[in-house]
């Protein structure tokens, strides 16, 4: 029907004329349901309501005279035209019929919000843990008619307040928690919680009215665990805008003791359960707290005035040793002692030593020693140990303790010298140790092959340094023969056709020969292997080399040959340099050392990396000033230095003709 003139109208004229349609049979071929008809007229009667969100905050003028972007809230508009007033975007707003039913809208970018609401009256609150603290008009009136409605409304901040809490002696209390409710709190979710920072200070924003502030007790926290007397004090937060400062002044019971940790030398015993009980008649025995350090050895904890046994507690995989001592706490809080040192265990460690390609290192002979010389009983002095078959040697130690650990430089050393300082709390310590390039040299008739390829640049100059060192302190004054070979396309003797004795000149010249080596060309280390065998009588060769030519089946083969025919069948030793395990060359030079019952000795070691600039100036250099080498004076000075053939190394070389590729 019409609402002006009462003409009734149906269907399709009921719609042109304005008409909703609720529900049609011939739409959906079914007979309408009361529930459904009641739906659709339910949701007909909504009104459309624009409410737009307001906030008078402190502006930030600008030197042009403007005003700037609010720092709470970025992207609020500022509306001067308004007095101020900002938009509120992306805020919350609960809406609540008088009926019961709950509706929730958002701002959008502008801070507006538009929805439909059923005619009647809202409440309108904030969104719980918002920064608002009420909303103004808290309540709207929507009319029954279809006309939409705007409303405005103006959200007023929660105000910044300030809370210092001391204690009774007037100290700021620090980290102390506050729980804050409202006194006529509905539920837990309204409270709020509050942790003092080390000034004793604290900020929240609180909405006006009563709130009470208790202490916060950890869950499961007894009240006689409380590092302070029960307290219920009633705060007013009031309506005018500006902040709010607060002082609570609260008992003390206990008071934080903390103590410092540490060992002889300044190492923190961190993460270590300790605890505290009381000392005193009546009470002792009594756990008063416990805890664990952190890790900078801190142990801190919360004791009422008198006396206390605190216990060091630490576990069996520990370094440090179970000790007590007393403390004693003031009624003014001051305790002592601030600082403790715990003592560590003695135990055996288990030193592994593996070489820098991951094996492990046998027979090497080191030491250890206290770094500062006032070690334990068991190890006041530098005690020698030699690792066995598995790199794997044992010494008495103070764990946490700094200990120097050597490898000394000897005549033959198996293993380059090193030294380094450490400390443990394991019982474990792994070390790396370096083969030397060569090692003990126990035949009499030795040639030394050298791969003066273009790959061996990177290593020739230790090589070399190697190399002189050997022949100075393993061959002056000895009755052993020895001569040196190049190999490269075409291999080059220091003395060609034969072994020459162990003469100073021999040496000299020998040293000097090794000094004017330099890598270039092609490996052609075949033609060098057969070159000997053919033309020398020696009892070992020891062949250094990177590799990188093939060492295969058909390279084996040949230099079977050749070593079949040699009527001494001597030695070939390889030396591979920076060989990876278990590659194809790795695997060749351990099958040739094993076919001529040999030792295949692996070695690390580091590139060089050259200046050519530097090389040039140091050859022009060299060529103006004479001839450049080793003097063999400076080289016998530090053979005497590193010492005469010990047991161990002489158990080397019986040992050593035995030894087969692994």
């Amino acid at each position: 029907m019409h609402p002006r003139h009462g003409r009734k109208y149906v269907a399709q004229d009921a719609e042109t004329c304005g008409g909703r349609l609720v529900f049609s049979k011939i739409q959906s071929r079914k007979w309408p349901k009361a529930d459904h008809v009641i739906r659709q007229l339910q949701e007909f009667c909504r009104v459309s309501v624009r409410m737009t969100l307001w906030c008078k905050e402190s502006k930030k003028v600008t030197a042009e005279g403007g005003s700037a972007r609010d720092a709470i809230n970025g992207t609020a508009s500022i509306d001067c035209a308004n007095g101020g007033r900002l938009r509120q975007p992306h805020a919350t707003v609960l809406c609540t019929h008088s009926k019961g039913d709950l509706q929730e809208f958002h701002t959008n970018a502008e801070g507006e919000i538009e929805g439909l609401l059923f005619p009647g009256t809202h409440t309108l609150e904030c969104e719980l843990g918002s920064r608002f603290d009420r909303l103004m008009p808290d309540a709207i009136a929507v009319p029954a008619r279809f006309s939409p409605l705007e409303v405005e409304v103006m959200a007023s901040l929660k105000k910044p307040c300030t809370f210092a809490v001391f204690d009774h002696l007037n100290r700021p209390f620090s980290a102390f928690p506050l729980r804050l409710r409202p006194r006529d709190a509905r539920d837990e979710l309204q409270s709020l919680r509050v942790v003092t920072k080390v000034n004793g200070r604290g900020r929240v924003r609180l909405g006006r009215g009563v709130w009470v502030a208790t202490y916060d007790a950890a869950e499961g926290e007894p009240q006689d665990a409380w590092p302070i007397r029960a307290i219920r004090t009633e705060l007013e937060v009031q309506e005018a805008e500006v902040p709010q400062f607060f002082r609570l002044c609260v008992h003390r019971v206990r008071f934080t003791c903390e103590i410092m940790l540490h060992t002889r030398y300044q190492e923190p015993v961190a993460l270590c359960p300790f605890v505290a009980k009381f000392a005193e008649r009546g009470t002792s025995g009594r756990v008063v707290c416990r805890g664990v350090t952190t890790d900078i050895g801190l142990a801190a904890c919360d004791l009422p005035a008198g006396r206390f046994t605190f216990r060091v507690e630490p576990s069996e995989d520990m370094a440090f040793v179970p000790q007590h001592f007393e403390v004693i706490v003031s009624d003014e809080g001051v305790f002592s002692p601030r600082d403790r040192m715990v003592e560590t265990k003695t135990v055996d460690v288990t030193l592994q030593l593996v070489t820098p390609d991951g094996e492990a290192a046998p027979g090497c002979i080191c030491s250890l020693a206290p770094q500062f010389g006032n070690g334990t009983a068991s190890l006041s002095q530098e005690v020698p140990m030699r690792t066995d078959e598995g790199g794997l040697a044992t010494a008495t130690v103070s764990l946490l303790e700094p200990y120097v650990f050597r490898v000394r430089d000897m005549r033959a050393p198996e293993y380059m010298p090193q030294e380094f300082a450490f400390l443990t709390d394991r019982r474990t310590v792994t070390a790396v140790v370096a083969r030397s390039v060569f090692g003990p040299i126990c035949e009499r008739q030795v040639v030394f092959v050298v791969d003066t390829s273009g790959s061996m640049g990177p290593y020739l100059s230790d090589v070399k340094a190697a190399l002189n060192m050997t022949i100075a302190r393993q061959f002056h004054q000895s009755n052993k023969r020895f001569n040196v070979v190049a190999a490269t396309g075409c291999p080059t003797e220091f003395r060609p056709g034969g072994l020459v004795d162990c003469t100073p000149v021999n040496i000299e010249d020998a040293m000097r020969f090794c000094e004017s080596m330099s890598a270039g060309g092609t490996s052609n280390i075949l033609r060098a292997i057969a070159h000997v065998l053919r033309t020398l009588d020696f009892e070992a060769m020891y062949l250094v080399t990177d590799g990188k030519c093939d060492v295969g089946d058909e390279f084996l083969g040949q230099v079977k040959t050749h070593f079949l025919q040699h009527p001494g069948r001597p030695k070939i030793h390889p030396v591979g340099i920076n060989c990876v395990p278990q590659r194809l060359t790795y695997r060749g030079l351990g099958a040739l050392a094993s076919m001529t019952h040999a030792t295949f000795r692996r070695v690390c070691l580091q590139q060089d990396v050259s200046d050519p600039v530097g090389d040039l100036v140091a050859a022009q250099g060299g060529a103006a000033g004479g001839h450049a080498g080793l003097s063999l004076l400076d080289l016998a000075g530090a053979a005497a230095e590193g010492g005469t053939t010990t047991e161990e190394e002489a158990e080397d070389c019986r040992g050593g003709d035995d030894g087969l590729a692994e």
